[in-house]
């Protein structure tokens, strides 16, 4: 201290010290070290040794400085020992606070990765059932295209039988069962086909909906699985930093027994624990709110695969349905196209009868008619001859009343049966018309018969992949039991 105020430096005599600081003994008187002014004492610093003069106190001024000196060295050692005190306590007080710090950041953290946990585990479920939900709805948009691509099938079997219908003879083309059950079924399919159609677009929005859901949760996942990363490995530094802090600082006997409980409430940052807690609750409603969310999208993801599935069914019955009545009026029309047949081939077989006969008819009246020349000829070669008699003998006797009679007779039957024979042939005539007129009628029933049963025995089929017509073998025999003539028109082009 006197070194560095610029005193003298005063050394008790015997004992000098070098200037590198080791003691020398010596028998020499007292000296004085003058250093520079504001220079401490080094190694190789020149000093100045200045020699000792004679003191001029007195000694109540001695010893009145060195009761100072002791005064203010007891003053010293007062107000050292207070604020060793004083330190002490603050040391164990920061090591008290420090430490509670640690217990309450362990805590905060430990709270914090299981809230994570526990919320990452709660959104992975949720992720797992959106997937689920996600492939259960592709797999009913899958099932709805297939129903949709299968009422091709039998759509493309309807429009095939009504172009083959149009081919009827243009007496046949009537507006019968058949065509109008036809038409249901057709506007039965399209009907079904528009329901389905329909359907698709709302499950592949909803496809779109649950997998947006998806990654929505999943980037949810991510985000709380990489701050739950960082939390663990600030939970850990913790940890060893708690545990190193501890062996260095061990807490006081005072505060061994437990912390202070009333460390976080003399905290000066009481409004920013609340916010953060406040944070903290409003991110785990966000992800229960997301979570609840979702769920009502599962749910309705849900209700619409339950609604698909009962379309389907529903639309395969009415398309079922709807070709199943068909095929019953077209085998009802069969059966009665048969039975007009029939009635229509016995009514020509008994015209051709009445031909025949009339033929016959015909040939006797010709045949009468020739046999009545010989009558004509005898009263008109008799009449001539008696016309050659004597006058006296000329007279009208019962002879030539009975010839003049036979021969009207015989003219006037000639007359009846000339009309007769003209009448048959106006007969013929219109039966031969009407035999023609029936053959032409069966043979436009026929068509349509053979028509119609060629539209039976065709089914709806798939070839290469495109919906298409195929005959059904079973079906041609019990057609061929209708009509033995029936020849499928469309075997090869459907093949």
């Amino acid at each position: 201290a006197q070194a560095s105020a610029g005193l003298p430096l005063v050394y008790p005599t015997g004992c000098l010290r070098n200037i590198c600081g080791s003691p020398r003994r010596s028998t020499a008187r007292p000296f004085l070290l003058r250093l520079p002014p504001g220079c401490p004492r080094s190694a190789g610093q020149p000093v100045e040794v200045l020699e000792a003069k004679m003191s001029m106190h007195t000694t109540e001024e001695w010893a009145q400085h060195a009761h100072l000196n002791m005064t203010k060295a007891s003053t010293a050692q007062s107000l050292a020992h207070m604020q060793c005190d004083m330190s002490k306590r603050a040391h164990d007080s920061t090591v008290c606070n420090n430490l509670s710090m640690y217990d309450s950041l362990h805590q905060s953290m430990s709270q914090k990765v299981k809230n994570s946990y526990r919320l990452i585990e709660k959104l992975q479920k949720r992720a797992d059932s959106i997937e689920v939900s996600l492939q259960k709805t592709s797999a009913s948009q899958s099932a709805l295209e297939k129903a949709l691509r299968d009422k091709d099938v039998p759509l493309q079997l309807c429009n095939w039988r009504l172009e083959q219908r149009e081919k009827r003879p243009l007496r046949e083309q009537v507006r019968d069962v058949v065509e109008v059950a036809l038409e249901e079924e057709k506007a039965t399919l399209v009907e079904t086909q528009k329901r389905l159609s329909d359907a698709i677009k709302r499950t592949k929005g909803m496809v779109i909906e649950l997998r947006s859901s998806l990654d929505d949760v999943r980037l949810d996942v991510e985000h709380k699985m990489q701050a739950l990363s960082v939390d663990e490995m600030c939970l850990r530094s913790t940890e060893r930093s708690m545990h190193a802090v501890i062996e260095r600082t061990p807490p006081p006997n005072s505060a061994r027994s437990g912390r202070s409980p009333n460390s976080l409430k003399l905290s000066r940052h009481q409004v920013a624990l609340q916010e953060s807690a406040k944070n903290e609750v409003v991110r785990q409603q966000d992800a229960e709110r997301m979570n609840r969310a979702h769920s009502s999208k599962e749910e309705a993801a849900k209700m619409l695969r339950e609604d698909n599935q009962k379309l389907m069914l529903r639309c395969e019955a009415i398309a079922l349905d709807a070709t199943n009545k068909s095929e019953k009026r077209m085998q009802e029309r069969v059966q009665e196209t048969q039975s007009m047949r029939r009635r229509l081939e016995g009514e020509l077989r008994e015209t051709m009868t009445r031909i025949e006969h009339t033929k016959n008819t015909m040939s006797e009246t010709k045949y009468q008619i020739k046999a009545l020349e010989e009558p004509i000829d005898l009263t008109s070669s008799c009449a001539s001859w008696r016309k050659q008699r004597a006058t006296k003998e000329h007279i009208v006797d019962p002879v030539s009343t009975t010839l003049q009679e036979h021969r009207m007779t015989v003219l006037t039957h000639q007359q009846d049966l000339l009309s007769h024979h003209q009448n048959e042939k106006g007969h013929l005539k219109e039966l031969q018309e009407r035999r023609e007129r029936l053959k032409e009628d069966l043979r436009d029933k026929t068509a349509s018969l053979h028509i119609d049963l060629n539209c039976l025995t065709h089914e709806a089929m798939r070839l290469n992949g495109k919906p298409a017509t195929g005959l059904s073998e079973q079906k041609l025999s019990r057609a061929m039991r209708v009509d033995r003539a029936f020849v499928p028109g469309a075997v090869a082009s459907a093949r």
